[in-house]
């Protein structure tokens, strides 16, 4: 019988129903347990084989999984931020994470704290150079001065959040090449933005975009939405509120957290309330300033609620913008920095002067109407003579006694030096705003001050009986970092722009290591129709709002609770599901491990990779979405469940991978759009790369093969975008007066760090598969 070979035609052949199907298989299924386990540690891009460094003895238990996970995020994407809860210990976690990489690192701190790191330092047997804020500021730092530093430790780095700063130029530039470690209680103080651009400083503009976020720069911007952008914030923020860390199964370091005492609200005007709707009137007709009017009117109004001398003295401040305006304006011109730092000095502006200054300077002159000027020559006489009874307040606070001592926190200078004066008559009173300190009315030394006030704290001998202070007053240059535990009791005798300043103030004495078991707070509060004005609470709520969707583990209220961030937690959650055994098994190979557990309705959690980008798609009747918050819960709930469990419906798994597909697509093609920056074409890089690619073609023909894959490194440097440094020192390059040449182009480039080479064509891989189904095992 002859036969003949079985053929195959093309009509005959099908298209598959969904081709991603294809690539999205899960290879087997496994228990659930193990399925959870391998999705978190997928997730949180821990590495498949857990580090062998164990961590340093001096690690409290819930400080040890923000040393793996940090330690995981500086290994994978050169940076992350620490942004524990205030006195929650994250020094210790920083210089565990440090020195476990065995690198040379460098600490970036306020001035203020270099005396506190040092001690720090020296108590863990650890070295590294100290650099100040400030010294970024003046520009007095260069990458030529630290070249073997491969690890910056960067404390209180919210203080970075402003691209547009100096301080935040220099830091951007100085890490360019090495790995950053951000640590801030409060990353977000006005909103989300804040993050990515902190975020910058190491992830090049399009490293996200495979999570659907294409450029941090417009992140940063509030151009996305910002339930994307808060839960891809996430995985790069370790995050726990205090309520979380006590979570944690005690260890050999003793966790000792004072309890918070319910806070006291005291409403307390700064001059006789029947004077106050002349003024507050009077205020709202200021005009001046053109787009800053508002926020001048809001600084007077602040002021006011703070003390009358605050108020008198940020008129005469208006006064001399007033007249440096108008003399500005006849010489046709706007204010020049210089003139703008001598009307609102940092020391005395803090973050309005942020606020302030992009409107300022807005080019050419500004207008001064002669009705301002008459305007604050009445608010002065309304001023001038009226009575101050809030300070009485204060003092009836301090003599009920039984709080211990007691911080109060003032924005203004002018109020600091006003209590330090009242109440100096009847109390025992240190204070410190900007470099000036005092003990009672005699000048000292800032360290000093803070000896003498809390001597346990700064490790110092108690004071002689003579130079005992029970009152500290300060300004809110003293709310960050420093250790105050002697203290029991923070009064809020103005409230801040931010709530994370908040957080500061109170962070000085509810810290890991108190001596007290209750500390309190109090808080001040303007008259009802001057809190009208400013809607203080409100305003404070809503950023609180925006803080907790970004990266804070809690956040104080103005009535002095804390609201933790629930939304932020699920990285801390899943961390807890993590399982060694589980590395080796799920989401290794070509395809995924799958399981199925009864569930409360029925849904698939899919954790794919996208590139290099892995993500959890929560699939149900509604379609697909990213959602890590439900995903934890169904992972959660997945590692409880117990055996046996239900069995696995791949064809309801297929038609969930076909219901995902169009959003696994669309990231897919996120991450080739931005090799090109397709949808960035005004960018820098982006238009220097066809120039490059030219001379590439002029190399090919003179066949210069050393040349031309010098010239292939730089495309794809320009194709894959940079981080916030690599662009100004591009910025810098082309601000040389000599003309851009290729030679120059590849010199910034060869002295770059080398960037890895994007892959062609990223591909979809899925992870784990996890069916949540409706009804009782």
């Amino acid at each position: 019988m002859h036969w003949t070979a079985p053929r195959i035609l093309a009509e005959q052949l099908h298209a598959p129903a969904e081709p991603l199907g294809l690539l999205l298989r899960a290879e087997a299924e496994a228990p659930a347990a193990l399925v959870a386990a391998g999705a978190a540690r997928a997730l949180l891009d821990l590495p498949a084989v857990p580090s062998r460094s164990p961590s340093p003895a001096w690690l409290a238990p819930h400080q040890v999984p923000a040393f793996e996970r940090l330690s995981a995020l500086l290994a994978r994407h050169g940076g992350a931020l620490l942004a524990d809860a205030v006195g929650l210990g994250k020094s210790y976690v920083a210089l565990a994470v440090a020195a476990a990489r065995a690198e040379p690192f460098a600490l970036v701190v306020p001035a203020v704290l270099i005396r506190q790191w040092h001690d720090l330092l020296l108590r863990l047997h650890l070295e590294a150079p100290v650099i100040t804020h400030e010294s970024l500021s003046l520009s007095t730092i260069r990458l030529s001065d630290h070249p073997t530093i491969r690890l910056w430790v960067v404390d209180e780095a919210h203080r970075f959040r402003n691209p547009d700063t100096l301080r935040h130029r220099a830091l951007a530039t100085l890490v360019v090449g090495a790995r950053v470690l951000l640590v801030t209680a409060t990353p977000v103080h006005n909103r989300l933005g804040d993050l990515y651009h902190l975020f910058r400083v190491f992830l090049r503009d399009h490293a996200l975009a495979g999570l659907g976020v294409p450029s941090l720069r417009r992140a940063a911007r509030g151009e996305l939405p910002a339930e994307t952008t808060s839960a891809v914030a996430a995985r790069f923020v370790v995050a726990r509120s205090r309520a979380e860390a006590r979570r944690y199964a005690p260890g050999e370091v003793h966790l000792a957290f004072p309890d918070r005492a319910p806070g006291r609200i005291i409403r307390a005007p700064s001059m006789p309330e029947d004077a106050l709707p002349a003024i507050v009137a009077r205020v709202r007709r200021l005009t001046a300033a053109v787009g800053a009017a508002p926020l001048f009117r809001l600084t007077l109004l602040r002021r006011l609620a703070s003390s009358l001398p605050a108020f008198r003295a940020t008129l005469d401040r208006y006064q001399a913008f007033l007249d440096l305006t108008r003399r500005a304006a006849e010489e046709r011109r706007a204010l020049s920095p210089r003139e703008f730092q001598r009307l609102f000095p940092r020391e005395e502006s803090g973050d309005l002067q942020l606020a302030l200054f992009p409107l300022l300077l807005e080019p050419g002159p500004a207008e001064v109407t002669q009705a301002d000027g008459s305007l604050v020559a009445e608010l002065r006489d309304l001023a001038a003579n009226a009575v101050d009874p809030k300070p009485d307040a204060l003092s009836a606070l301090l003599a009920e006694g039984g709080s211990g001592k007691t911080i109060v926190f003032t924005e203004s200078r002018a109020t600091a030096r006003h209590l330090q004066r009242s109440l100096g008559r009847r109390f025992r009173v240190a204070a410190l705003w900007g470099e000036h300190g005092w003990l009672g009315a005699t000048p000292a030394p800032r360290a000093e001050v803070l000896r003498v006030f809390a001597p346990a704290a700064q490790g110092a001998a108690a004071p002689p009986p003579a130079l005992h202070a029970d009152i500290l007053v300060a300004t809110d240059l003293l709310s960050e970092g420093l250790n105050l535990q002697d203290a029991a009791r923070v009064v809020h005798y103005d409230l801040p722009w931010s709530p994370a300043r908040l957080a500061q103030r109170v962070g000085r004495i509810d810290r890991l290591g108190s001596p007290h078991a209750v500390v309190e707070t109090a808080t001040f509060l303007p008259a009802e129709s001057l809190e009208q004005a400013l809607a203080l609470e409100a305003r404070l709520a809503a950023k609180a709002q925006a803080a907790t969707l970004a990266g804070a583990a809690e956040m104080e209220t103005a009535r002095g609770d804390r609201d933790p961030a629930v939304g932020l937690d699920w990285t801390d959650r899943l961390q807890r599901l993590v399982r060694p055994e589980a590395a080796a098994a799920v989401g290794q190979g070509g395809g995924g491990f799958a399981a199925a557990v009864a569930g409360e309705s029925d849904e698939t959690l899919l954790v794919v990779r996208t590139g290099a980008a892995v993500e959890a798609l929560i699939v149900d009747e509604a379609g697909a979405r990213a959602d890590p918050v439900r995903a934890t819960a169904c992972l959660e709930h997945a590692a409880a469940s117990p055996l046996p469990t239900r069995p696995l419906d791949r064809v309801a798994l297929a038609a969930a991978i076909a219901r995902a597909a169009p959003l696994i697509r669309a990231r897919l093609a996120a991450i080739a759009d931005a090799r090109w920056r397709a949808a960035d074409r005004d960018r820098l890089g982006r238009r220097l790369i066809p120039w490059v690619i030219a001379e590439a073609h002029r190399a090919a023909r003179r066949r210069e093969q050393g040349r031309l894959a010098a010239l292939d490194a730089l495309v794809v440097r320009l194709s894959a975008g940079m981080t916030a440094g690599e662009e100004l020192l591009l910025e810098g390059l082309l601000e040389r007066r000599a003309p851009l040449t290729i030679a120059a182009l590849l010199a910034w480039h060869e002295r770059l760090p080398p960037v890895e080479e994007p892959v062609a064509a990223p591909e979809a891989e899925l992870v784990a598969a996890l069916q949540m189904v409706a009804g009782r095992p």
